[in-house]
C-alpha cells in the first residue's frame, strides 16, 4: 500500500469535509440574522418596503370614543301628516316609502342635503354616503355623535329624482334614543389598523391610503335594540386607481367585512 497517495487522499477528503462543515455554518448563521433582522422589522418598514403609502394614517388624532346604543323607530302616522307635497307608504321592518306630489327641483342653492333637511322626518340626521349619478340615486348613513353608522338598514335613506334633475321619492329607516354606551373607549390607533389589514393581506404593493375616518358600525342587533362600536373606515387606492373600501372595529382591531347583500354585520 502506498502511504503517501493515502495520505494524500485523506488530506484531500478531510478539506472538502471542512469547506462543506463550513458552507453549512455559514448558511445557518446568516439564516439566523435574516430571522432576527425580520423579526425586527416593523410593519411600517414593509409597509415602505412594498410602497404601500400610510402618511395619512398618522394625521388622524382620536383617541378616543363610545360605544353607542339606539332603538329602531316605528313610524306614526302623525308624524307622516305633518310632511307636506308627498305620500307616505308604511312598509315592514319600520320602513317608509314617500313619494312628492310636485317633483321638487335640486339646485346649487336647494342641494339635495337641504331638500332632505327639509322635506323628509329628521332629514338632518343623515350624513351622504354615496351618489349614483348612473342610477339617479344617493344613500344617505343616519349620523351618530356627528359621525356615520356604516351600512345598517335601520338607519338609512335613499332618496331618488327623475331626468330633470328632480327630487321624486325616497325611503327611510331611522334609529331613535341613541346615546353613549358605557364608558369612553381607547382606539387602537390609525397605523395599528393599516398595519392589521396589511397582516391579512388586503393591502397590495404601490397602493397609497387616502382616507381614513371615524364613525359606527353595527356589534349587537337585536329586534328593537342595537349597540355599535367605533369603527376606522380606510380608504385605499391601489396602482391601476381601483378604491378598496376597508372597516376595522377602533376598539378590538377586528377587520369587518360588508356582505355582497348588506343586511348585517359580519366580523372577522
Amino acid at each position: 500500500m502506498d502511504w503517501n497517495k493515502t495520505k494524500t487522499i485523506f488530506i484531500i477528503v478531510f478539506s472538502i469535509l471542512n469547506v462543506f462543515l463550513f458552507s453549512l455554518y455559514l448558511n445557518r448563521y446568516t439564516a439566523g440574522q435574516n430571522i432576527e433582522v425580520l423579526s425586527s422589522t416593523t410593519t411600517e418598514d414593509r409597509l415602505k418596503v412594498e410602497n404601500i403609502n400610510v402618511s395619512k394614517a398618522s394625521s388622524v388624532t382620536v383617541e378616543e370614543a363610545y360605544y353607542v346604543s339606539g332603538s329602531v323607530h316605528n313610524f306614526k302616522p302623525e308624524e307622516i301628516e305633518e310632511l307636506e307635497n308627498q305620500t307616505v307608504e308604511f312598509k315592514p321592518d319600520a320602513q317608509i316609502v314617500g313619494t312628492f306630489i310636485k317633483p321638487i327641483p335640486i339646485t346649487e342653492e336647494n342641494s339635495i342635503e337641504t331638500l332632505i333637511s327639509d322635506n323628509i322626518f329628521k332629514g338632518s340626521s343623515y350624513g351622504l354616503w354615496k351618489i349614483d349619478e348612473e342610477a339617479r340615486m344617493a344613500i344617505f348613513f343616519q349620523k351618530v355623535n356627528d359621525r356615520l353608522v356604516y351600512y345598517n338598514q335601520k338607519a338609512k335613506l335613499v332618496v331618488y329624482w327623475n331626468e330633470n334633475n328632480e327630487l321624486i321619492s325616497y325611503e327611510q329607516t331611522i334609529l331613535d334614543n341613541l346615546e353613549d354606551y358605557s364608558e369612553s373607549k381607547n382606539l387602537l390607533p390609525t397605523i395599528q389598523a393599516v398595519s392589521n389589514l396589511y397582516s391579512k393581506g388586503l393591502l397590495v404593493a404601490n397602493s397609497t391610503v387616502t382616507d381614513i375616518s371615524l364613525g359606527y358600525f353595527t356589534l349587537v342587533q337585536q329586534a328593537e335594540t342595537q349597540v355599535f362600536a367605533p369603527t376606522w373606515r380606510i380608504l385605499v387606492e391601489r396602482e391601476d386607481g381601483t378604491i378598496d373600501e376597508h372597516f376595522v372595529n377602533a376598539v378590538e382591531g377586528r377587520i369587518i367585512e360588508i356582505p355582497t347583500e348588506v343586511d348585517s354585520s359580519a366580523v372577522e
